[in-house]
Parts: structure tokens; sequence; C-alpha cells
């Protein structure tokens, strides 16, 4: 199972996008470099944002949460949809809260299933990766690292959570790729390369 949160690319195109399991599995197969990610079919993807949502602090009426499956592997995929043109740069403090609060829930459901398994040597969290799918014109400099955004993390780095997150910035593909990769998605993109 996998997880997609994604947020931006304005309201009619983000629900249609991450809402719609074709369209989220082909933005899996087509913008990320994943090769774990290339057999996704829709039947694979369910939406459970209702679940996920409440999780969160902040307001995120617009996202969506996808559960994913993926053989016998489970695996979290936060997807952050930014539609600006300027960067964000506590971004990798949003998408770590983001990671806790996905833990958390995952380590509360498994110890409903099995009591005390968290505490167990066993016990492993699944993996989370972390994309921002980026559709501002300018190039996204944010710091890639949490750790870049913690003062004097040079000297307590070990001591500071770190983690990267993936840019898939829109502006990285002209229209022609867009046209080229010939599905739905790469439509629907093409259509906001049109209207910018």
């Amino acid at each position: 199972r996998d997880f997609c949160l994604s947020r931006g690319l304005g309201d009619v195109y983000k629900r249609q996008v991450f809402g719609d399991p074709v369209l989220c599995a082909q933005f899996l197969k087509g913008y990320t470099d994943i090769p774990l990610f290339k057999e996704i079919k829709p039947e694979d993807i369910e939406n459970v944002s209702s679940h996920f949502l409440p999780l969160f602090q902040e307001s995120r009426d617009s996202d969506t949460v996808n559960k994913i499956r993926i053989g016998d592997f489970e695996i979290y995929l936060i997807a952050l949809i930014e539609h600006q043109s300027e960067n964000d740069f506590d971004m990798s403090f949003r998408i770590l809260r983001y990671i806790v609060f996905i833990w958390t829930d995952y380590a509360a459901q498994q110890e409903k299933l099995h009591k005390g398994i968290t505490k167990s040597k066993a016990f492993l969290y699944p993996p989370i990766l972390p994309i921002v799918y980026y559709e501002g014109t300018s190039t996204w400099s944010a710091p890639l690292n949490f750790k870049d955004r913690v003062f004097l993390s040079d000297v307590f780095g070990d001591y500071i959570p770190s983690f990267h997150y993936l840019v898939v910035p829109l502006n990285k593909y002209s229209k022609q790729d867009l046209i080229e990769k010939n599905d739905e998605l790469s439509l629907i993109l093409s259509l906001i390369h049109i209207s910018e």
C-alpha cells in the first residue's frame, strides 16, 4: 500500500488527477523515476482521503490521499502539489509533519492488529517518498533536505531528522514532451501549459 497526498493544480485539476486512480497511476509511472512504480495499475489505487485529512492541523480540503498496493510492499508517498510561482521554503517542515502523522497513524493501526508490535525488534515503519509536484514558472530553489532548515545543522547534524523530498516541476516538460507521453494526465498538464 502506498499513500499519495496531493495539493495544488487548481481545484478542478487536482481532484481529477490525484482523485482518479488512472491519472494518479500515470503520474507515478510517467513523472517519477522510481522503478517500483512502473507496474502500478489503477486498480491498485484506493482513495483514503477521509481517513488522513483529519490528522493534519492545517485545512486540507483540496488534498487527496491514495492508498496504493505494490505486491507485498507497503510504501507511503506524499505528493504535495504547489500551484504558485514562488518557492515554499518551509516545505520540508510541512512534509516532516505529514511523515510523523502518517507513521503515528500506521503504528496505531498495527497496534490494533497486534498489541505491543511497535515495541518489538521486528517492527519496521514503512518507507515514505515525499514528492512536490511544482507548477510554478521559476526554478524550485527551496532546500530539499529538512536538515538545511535547522540552525547549527553542521554541528548537530547527526541529531536532526534528515530526508530529501523529490521535486517534479511541470516547467521541466515542454508542451511537445507532454503530447508525446500520449496519456490522459499529460493532456491535462498540456492544457495547464496552454493556459499559462
